[in-house]
């Protein structure tokens, strides 16, 4: 496997221990178990009996993930237009469910649900169609809390050739915690009955990374909204002196519309100018980053390569903001000296470039045509050979 699939892989790992899916294992367990019990089963019987039971619990959440794999550029694409809305409202149902945790929001119905499926799992779990269901659907009620993780790797997916393989490496990751529950169900139940007394604080502690989680998500959301209505209200302000020209936007050969890059001259670290309409006749990727971003340190060591052995037809540019959360200027010339990264970094420190690009999440990556038009933006980590197929498919303006 690829370095990109080895990430795709840890992703859907971590995504097991998220605070969604933890709360909820003593009943996934209890379910496995008890139609076990009921069968008066023991010994290897009872493990197998509960490992198969597990199965299809599992392959209930892969044909979730299956299904992610087959639609993963439709989604991808609609992921993308609406990634300002979708953080907003997903930030929003993120904290709801916190405070719903916290038990500062009381919702009978949801309550009810739950006490139901705490008691009835002995007495209704009795068929592998079940445990497929309930796998099935438990992938959905997990969506608020790996959805962040899933659709980076949807996204990565719907650019890349091997897509089923990135989606299959992902809940590979997720599911294994499951197996090996499946295995040691009744010793890690066993584990919970004795440490019983600190799952209430944990469950707390859950709800409350919740909330941050579903603030950080919509926050910048708001901020980037209001940003956009602000400055289309301006735009209406000036632009009612007298009737707009109505024109059909052009398209290519391809069917898609022709968007023109948004044109921009900025200085880099060693005091160039660079101007993106200068570059005219090769390919431009803009990437945008900051030195606080996890993914955008994973992803920069395949960019100086790129850059090292940089065709005759591309252009490498990187982009940053310094000052807010980020560092200021001579700190990222710093991070950049520090690390070995020669590839010119300009930076935006009045903001309008990530503005007009639209950039609410780090790394993204804008490619340029020939032409000085946009082809079209990949959010999210890219391995080098990831990078070197899109360039070809820009360069060869291929439909993506």
């Amino acid at each position: 496997m690829n370095n990109q699939a080895w990430l795709v892989l840890t992703e859907g790992f971590l995504s097991f221990f998220s605070p969604c899916v933890l709360p909820i294992l003593p009943v996934y367990m209890a379910y496995l178990s008890q139609d076990a019990l009921k069968k008066d089963l023991t010994g290897w019987r009872k493990r197998l009996h509960i490992f198969g039971f597990t199965l299809a619990f599992v392959l209930g959440i892969c044909t979730v993930f299956f299904i992610a794999a087959m639609s993963a550029k439709g989604l991808s694409g609609w992921l993308n237009e609406n990634r300002l809305l979708i953080s907003l409202l997903g930030g929003i149902l993120i904290v709801f469910f916190g405070l719903v945790q916290l038990g500062w929001i009381q919702i009978p119905f949801l309550m009810r649900e739950f006490r139901f499926t705490q008691k009835q799992a002995g007495k209704e779990a009795g068929s592998l169609i079940q445990a497929y269901a309930m796998g099935f659907l438990f992938s959905f009620a997990w969506t608020p809390c790996i959805g962040p993780m899933l659709s980076s790797v949807l996204v990565a997916a719907a650019a890349s050739s091997s897509s089923t393989l990135l989606i299959f490496c992902y809940g590979l990751g997720f599911v294994v915690p499951f197996l090996v529950l499946g295995l040691f169900t009744e010793e890690a139940l066993n584990w919970l009955q004795k440490k019983k007394s600190w799952l209430p604080k944990a469950m707390k502690l859950g709800g409350i990374l919740l909330i941050v989680m579903g603030l950080w998500m919509s926050i910048p959301a708001v901020a980037s909204i209001s940003e956009q209505l602000h400055r289309q209200s301006g735009n209406a302000a000036v632009s009612t002196d007298g009737p707009q020209p109505t024109t059909t936007p052009s398209v290519d050969e391809n069917g898609r519309e022709v968007i023109p890059a948004y044109d921009f001259t900025l200085t880099d670290q060693y005091g160039n100018t660079h101007t993106l309409s200068d570059y005219k006749g090769k390919i431009v990727m803009l990437q945008f980053f900051a030195t606080w971003c996890t993914y955008c340190k994973a992803e920069l060591p395949s960019v100086q390569e790129l850059y090292e052995e940089l065709p005759d037809d591309l252009v490498i540019l990187v982009v940053n903001q310094p000052g807010g959360r980020e560092t200021d200027k001579q700190g990222v010339i710093d991070f950049l000296d520090k690390n070995g990264y020669t590839f010119p970094t300009v930076f935006d420190e009045d903001g309008q470039v990530n503005y007009n690009y639209g950039i609410t999440g780090l790394p993204t990556t804008y490619l340029i045509n020939t032409e000085g038009n946009v082809y079209g933006y990949m959010p999210g980590a890219m391995d080098k050979q990831t990078m070197l197929q899109i360039i070809d498919m820009a360069r060869n303006n291929e439909a993506y």
